[in-house]
């Protein structure tokens, strides 16, 4: 199973993680070989949607909940109006799955009626039809359902730190016969953080030789926000000082930007001036390119040091809360060496 599913898998139940794993294997072919990778994220999601606690999904033939699933994510998306790219008629969905049309329509009813799905669901729209969906931007404001897009620009500033939409419409700025301009703070940022060193005992790494966690940050977000997603994703348990190298080629590099604590800005003993805050220093003001690495000094005294890869730059930021730990390779090591 590739690693990019492993988050999924990590919410479904174990006695469920089977059956979600014989529904994505089936949804995924499917979407290859007819769809595109959209529907396939969106019903890998469903599928573990689906593989909950009560579900009913364990009672017949995966097949048949395969179906219900990519069925359902297309009439939320309107798959099967010849108007859309792509588009399919359900009868050929079925038969591309190898089941009755009779067997698809009825556990796509399970499916639709027990998470109250709808046509334009806003929580599983394609990414690529977000900004048409209306019901997206339909939000309560002051008591009263509004387009959001209509409300001041602080309501909407609230709704975007709330994850409640993707991007603030008051800051996209239209450019006419050409695509808007990328805002930078309003990518996201896709990062590996990868631990270098620390206290690590040779047991632990010849069962962990790689301990890798992905996080999503957006690029409003600050150095101080990364330094958390950070510590929760290592499940570390107590604060220490920290900072980050940006530009360096290795630790301590005289050449690299260092961002720290702000009780560190004034530094009297050190040669190495800061070049910010973390508190302050947001992703998108690091400059940072796809492929670029940078550092991560936790704990001064143990000295945990971790290598960040931007593994990607998006310019548009699904719904949710950020920063986003999204995949976790190899265990934490005990934040102190006497601890087992």
């Amino acid at each position: 199973m590739d690693d990019g599913l492993q988050p999924l898998l990590d919410e479904v139940p174990s006695p469920y993680a089977d059956r979600f794993t014989a529904l994505v294997r089936l949804v995924d072919s499917f979407c290859d070989t007819h769809l595109n990778d959209e529907y396939k994220s969106l019903c890998r999601e469903l599928a573990m949607a689906v593989c909950q606690e009560g579900s009913p999904v364990l009672k017949g033939k995966p097949e048949g909940w395969a179906a219900g699933i990519v069925y359902a994510i297309g009439r939320v998306n309107f798959l099967t109006d010849s108007d859309q790219s792509p588009h399919m008629k359900s009868k050929d969905i079925a038969k591309g799955i190898g089941v009755s049309l009779a067997t698809m329509q009825a556990k796509y009813k399970i499916i639709w009626d027990g998470l109250e799905l709808m046509s334009f669901h806003p929580d599983w729209s394609l990414p690529s039809r977000v900004d048409d969906n209306p019901l997206v931007w339909m939000l309560q404001v002051n008591g009263f359902i509004m387009d959001i897009r209509s409300a001041p620009r602080e309501a909407q500033v609230a709704a975007y730190e709330e994850g409640l939409i993707s991007y603030i419409p008051a800051d996209r700025i239209a450019k006419e016969d050409s695509e808007a301009e990328v805002d930078p703070t309003q990518q996201l940022f896709e990062l590996e953080v990868a631990l270098l060193d620390g206290p690590i005992t040779k047991a632990f790494l010849k069962k962990n030789p790689e301990v890798l966690r992905t996080i999503q940050i957006r690029g409003d977000q600050t150095l101080e926000d990364l330094h958390h997603a950070i510590f929760d994703a290592y499940d570390r348990e107590d604060e220490h000082m920290y900072e980050f190298q940006v530009g360096g080629k290795g630790p301590h590099d005289a050449d690299a930007r260092r961002y720290v604590l702000p009780m560190s800005m004034d530094d009297p003993f050190s040669d190495h001036k800061p070049a910010g805050d973390v508190t302050q220093a947001t992703i998108a003001s690091l400059g940072l390119k796809v492929d670029e690495p940078f550092g991560y000094w936790f704990d001064f005294g143990d000295d945990w040091w971790h290598q960040v890869f931007v593994l990607a730059i998006h310019d548009k930021v699904p719904r949710g809360r950020y920063p986003k730990i999204t995949n976790r390779v190899g265990k934490s090591p005990p934040q102190y060496p006497s601890i087992k």
